[in-house]
């Protein structure tokens, strides 16, 4: 999943918002945000009731093990069962499924071109009460669609209105841009404070406000707020340094155990007060130094963030973060005591959920979790919409994203700790992408001309009634189709050592049988089980020059984009190589991981040969910048009427680590897309469960000799594979 920031918010010396500032329309979102929104007042607009009633279990009549929040005001609770529910301020128990980025318009990066105005809205007035004609007219058709409330990124117009409703206070977007936007600089907590007292005083009384998310799609990662941010090139008196070496001496107690460890010689600590930068080998150190860290600064953030908010709105449920597709297990655990909600973007073509990393979630809060943002989008939408930024859950057709609707948010309402889904968004974004940052996906309820798509609506009209019952009988639920297989047995191939060079020339006819890479397998896409594709070939083989690889991927509609731009958009493919093996809870990249890709172009490039193969930079590797195209790998590409043949040679030295003789087991996986068709092909696992990040769901390779047979039959899973080097 690519980086997918949040809109910024106005308070004073706040960066320019960057990723869902959404719809513009002639009174910004945030002044609207200010109007009064107090209760159930006499302003407050008329609604249509809620298209399910909620289940009819009066919450003062029932045993919770757990509730958070104010009586009078949203509510979660745990029920003697063991199913979380949202809980209304009447009392009453429900599922939410709500809908984000309800807004009157959507404009364009073309000025020209076609983008969304609703149907309901005059853009020509700027009136508070156009926006409020608006907002009461579109709440009663979201509302015929079967949603029962709105979702983040709303025009806060909706406040007014008598509807379920959340709020996202994106408060890493107040700090970006700042010279002190690190958690422990003197000004960020009164940075965050400006932000969080501005949005919140004026909902706290607001007793259709579900609650506020705190931030969206925060990265976790090492180069954002790794040991490293907060130590490297800063004064040796700043406080983030300072919380750096602290964190250093609460994990080293000794400087023996500090020097034996990180191969230092330091005679004292405060010899480290020199030093500008922290070292970051040995990388299972380093490791060990991030993790703690990474809990440090969590815990930090969410006690300032959440106090802050308690102190303007204790009303209000915390609705968490809206983590990115997945969540540092040091994050949610650092939530623990701060949340009330764990909340999830989660973008999955296949509808099914990944088991560990739901449960992890769930245990590690001990809280209920919402998608907060899911949808499926297809390539025959009406808006034009072509999904060049690459989004995931990319489906079928329309007919898919409705029959994906049905089977996803009926799985989340069997999961007795999962209380409400976000479907992303109302309306399509306009073909020529968004103004802000050029995004054109077909997300929409409604197309830019503002006409609903039939089988979406109607998938969400049928399932809306069912969730609450669903929910209420989640604890007796086996939920055998809820999960997405674990990818757990990795399988194995034994690679033959080849007795000639393959020719590069992009033509398979001299790999030997026993090269070909059995077991691919589609990742299952909602709807392409009604679009048969042949699945791909590959060929492996090794010398003691290099690998080389061979592909063979059936389209006939080749579209690639730019091999320097967006290019897991379109068609392509991608492998992963670790000339060391993997271990089964390897989560991170070292010096060995390598992530290569290949663009195939439709004509071909200025030196006669079709396709680009890069190396795309991942934190840990040994690159330290992906390199595009690759300088050191000899490729060639034929492609035909049906299909794109491929062959590749990866020479040593772009291996880092390649050493046959000592190490012959290696990590491996590969993964072909096919985007006119929402179809991928992969050997070990699928990028729904994040291969491109997670070594541990690599295969095995094992470089053979002439005269080792294959033990277990090339690509058979195999568990915890375990081969000494030169046996």
């Amino acid at each position: 999943m690519r980086q997918r920031n949040g809109m910024g918010c106005k308070s004073a010396g706040c960066a320019k918002a960057s990723r869902r500032s959404r719809a513009r329309i002639c009174l910004t979102a945030f002044a609207l945000a200010m109007a009064p929104v107090f209760g159930h007042s006499p302003g407050i607009l008329s609604a249509v009731p809620p298209s399910a009633e909620p289940v009819s279990i009066n919450a003062g009549d029932l045993r919770f093990v757990t509730i958070h929040g104010q009586p009078g005001y949203w509510r979660v609770g745990k029920t003697l069962e063991g199913v979380w529910w949202f809980v209304n301020p009447q009392g009453q128990l429900d599922f939410l499924n709500t809908v984000d980025t309800v807004q009157p318009t959507s404009h364009g990066r073309d000025p020209q071109g076609p983008e969304f105005v609703s149907r309901d809205f005059d853009e020509k007035d700027s009136s508070s009460a156009a926006v409020d004609r608006w907002a009461k007219a579109t709440v009663t058709r979201l509302r015929d669609a079967g949603f029962k409330g709105v979702g983040a990124w709303s025009n806060s117009a909706l406040h007014r209105c008598d509807v379920p409703m959340t709020q996202d206070l994106n408060l890493s977007a107040c700090t970006r841009g700042y010279c002190d936007n690190l958690v422990f600089s003197p000004s960020w907590a009164t940075t965050v404070e400006n932000a969080i007292k501005t949005q919140v005083e004026p909902l706290r009384l607001n007793r259709n406000l579900v609650g506020y998310y705190l931030d969206n799609e925060m990265n976790w990662d090492d180069q954002a707020v790794g040991p490293r941010t907060y130590f490297d090139g800063l004064a040796e008196n700043d406080p983030n340094r300072r919380e750096v070496l602290g964190a250093i001496r609460g994990l080293w107690s000794s400087l023996t155990d500090f020097n034996r460890d990180w191969n230092t010689q330091i005679g004292d600590w405060s010899a480290m007060n020199s030093w500008q930068s922290l070292p970051k080998a040995p990388a299972v150190v380093y490791q060990r130094l991030l993790g703690s860290w990474l809990s440090h600064v969590a815990g930090a953030y969410f006690r300032t963030t959440t106090s802050l908010l308690r102190k303007y709105d204790p009303n209000h449920l915390v609705l968490g973060i809206r983590y990115k597709g997945s969540a540092p297990l040091e994050v949610v655990r650092a939530s623990r005591d701060f949340t009330d909600v764990q909340s999830l973007n989660y973008y999955v073509s296949d509808g099914r959920l990944d088991s560990d990393l739901f449960k992890m979630i769930s245990t590690e809060s001990d809280q209920p979790i919402v998608v907060s943002e899911y949808s499926f989008h297809a390539l025959d939408g009406r808006s034009g919409n072509r999904n060049t930024i690459g989004f995931d859950a990319q489906v079928l057709d329309q007919r898919a994203r409705g029959d994906a609707y049905r089977a996803f948010t009926t799985r989340l309402a069997r999961v007795p700790y999962v209380i409400g889904a976000d479907w992303f968004q109302w309306m399509d974004e306009p073909a020529s992408g968004r103004s802000m940052d050029g995004e054109d996906v077909n997300f929409g309820v409604v197309d830019v001309d503002d006409k609903l798509y039939e089988p979406l609506v109607q998938a969400v009209r049928e399932t809306a009634p069912k969730l609450n019952p669903l929910h209420e009988g989640s604890d007796s639920d086996k939920r055998e189709d809820v999960w997405r297989d674990t990818f757990a047995n990795r399988p194995l191939f034994h690679v033959p050592l080849l007795e000639k060079p393959i020719r590069i020339n992009g033509e398979l006819s001299d790999w030997p049988a026993e090269c070909k890479v059995m077991g691919m397998r589609p990742a299952l896409a909602v709807g392409t089980e009604r679009d048969h594709l042949r699945e791909p070939n590959v060929y492996l083989g090794w010398s003691a020059e290099g690998l080389s690889l061979g592909f063979e991927v059936f389209d006939s509609d080749v579209a690639a984009s730019p091999a320097s731009g967006a290019w897991w958009a379109r068609d392509g493919v991608e492998f992963w190589i670790s000339t060391r093996p993997v271990k089964s809870d390897q989560e991170h990249y070292d010096e060995f991981c390598h992530h290569f890709f290949f663009v195939p172009v439709d004509a071909p490039a200025g030196d006669g040969i079709s396709g680009v193969v890069g190396q795309w930079h991942s934190d840990g590797d040994a690159v330290g910048r992906s390199l595009i195209p690759h300088p050191g790998i000899k490729s060639a590409t034929r492609i035909l009427g049906d299909r794109y043949v491929t062959e590749i040679f990866l020479p040593a030295r772009a291996l880092n680590g390649f050493d046959p003789l000592h190490s012959p087991q290696f990590g491996f996986n590969i993964e072909a897309r096919n985007y006119q068709h929402a179809a991928e092909y992969f050997w070990s696992a699928p990028k729904q469960v994040l291969t491109q990040a997670r070594p541990c769901t690599w295969g095995t390779l094992y470089l053979s000799e002439p005269s080792q047979a294959p033990k277990d039959g090339p690509g058979q899973p195999v568990a915890n594979v375990t081969v000494e080097p030169g046996k």
